[in-house]
């Protein structure tokens, strides 16, 4: 044994296989970069640098100012150099330092004396298996050769499709851009607000064609107070003027207090046919208000693919508390026109009161041209009639 620790100590001296021994500090960089090695003045008192040898035996000097941190080597480390020239150049006793290894946590250590059976014995399974290895068609094959030969690429660790680094990077690229946009968007609005370079910062806000800009202008929107500037943001979305632009103006409509603004947003939103479905999936609402806020847009965008829904949505049927048995309370509820009204009552009970909606009957006569009135039988009647008017043309021409 004893010769076996000489001839395996001479290997690196004679250019033979030597494990990868585990430097004895980690020394952090200032730049980023990280350095290990074993420590060759040690006690050199005041620091000005670092003597630093690697474990392929490269002697280098560090200047101080260029490290960061200086990181001990773990005790196993030092007890790994220590042992591991007691064991044989064989497979038996490879293996077995690959297993203290293992036990030790010295991950880059045990897959060095692994590599190394594999050289003595190619056809180990169990360290090819630790490897990573695979048998396919006969032949050994690593785990990421096999995803390379599948047309995987790996990226950030993970072996991932082409096409899903791909979706990864336009992300990212987007967010940054909206980052940027957020940034150039607060600045104009601070130039608006403190008046210098006002003139500019609107310019700018209207020349706007970049769809990325969507995102930070609907974000700018909703923390914007005032009308003026609202109303400049709104312009800038509906200059860019496509579907995403579009949603977020149809939202806009939803919550801007102000009216000649709710106009705005559905100037920009004419042609828009997004809109249109937007605000025909409002009309299933709970909400009165938000039913009949609906219709009046969709007439508003004179778009004729709203008027079936408009039929469908004339009447809704709402959930309102009735209290019953104590005069001195009063109770919510809709009248045949769909306006809120009270009446007394006492104890809770949840009734569902039909709401004729206005809007909707304003909306209809608008896209039709017909009045029935809120007699939904006569509006299908004359729907369905239409439509089928509508076929036999089709087929004519």
């Amino acid at each position: 044994m004893r010769t076996a620790c000489i001839l395996i100590a001479l290997l690196p001296l004679l250019g033979i296989w030597q494990p990868a021994v585990a430097a004895g500090e980690e020394f952090s960089l200032a730049d980023g970069g990280q350095v290990s090695g074993e420590l060759l003045n040690p006690n050199q008192i005041p620091r000005t640098d670092y003597v630093v040898r690697t474990a392929e035996g490269v002697v280098f000097k560090i200047d101080n100012s260029q490290v960061a941190k200086v990181e001990q080597r773990r005790p196993e480390v030092a007890e790994y150099e220590r042992i591991w020239p007691s064991f044989a150049d064989t497979v038996d006793d490879q293996w077995k330092i690959a297993e203290w290894c293992r036990e030790n946590a010295l991950v880059a250590e045990r897959e060095s004396h692994l590599n190394r059976i594999l050289q003595l014995d190619p056809e180990h399974e169990e360290a090819r298996r630790v490897l990573g290895f695979m048998r396919r068609n006969g032949r050994w094959i690593t785990r990421d050769q096999l995803y390379q030969r599948r047309g995987y690429v790996e990226f950030e660790g993970q072996w991932r499709t082409v096409q899903e680094v791909q979706l990864i990077e336009e992300e990212r690229a987007g967010t940054r851009v909206h980052n940027d946009w957020i940034r150039q968007i607060k600045t104009y609005r601070d130039q608006l607000a403190s008046g210098n370079g006002a003139a500019e910062a609107r310019r700018a806000l209207l020349s706007i064609s970049d769809p990325g800009a969507i995102g930070a202008l609907g974000k700018a929107l909703e923390d914007e107070s005032n009308p003026k500037r609202r109303e400049l943001l709104l312009d800038a979305l509906g200059n860019i003027g496509t579907d995403p632009a579009a949603m977020v103006l149809a939202v806009a409509y939803t919550k801007e207090p102000v009216e000649d603004l709710r106009y705005t947003c559905l100037d920009h939103l004419k042609g828009k046919h997004i809109a249109v479905e937007y605000f025909v999936g409002l009309l299933n609402s709970k909400d009165n208000a938000v039913v009949n806020g609906a219709a009046f847009a969709l007439g508003y965008l004179e778009d004729p693919s709203a008027v079936g829904p408009l039929i469908r949505s004339l009447v809704t049927v709402h959930k309102v508390r009735i209290k019953q048995g104590d005069p001195n309370q009063t109770n919510a509820g809709f009248d045949n026109r769909g306006n809120a009204g009270f009446s007394a009552g006492g104890s809770d009970r949840i009734v569902s009161v039909p709401a004729q909606n206005r809007a909707v009957l304003d909306a209809l006569v608008k896209l039709t041209g017909q009045s029935y009135g809120f007699n939904i039988d006569q509006w299908k009647a004359w729907h369905a009639n239409q439509r089928r008017y509508e076929q036999i043309n089709a087929r004519r021409d």
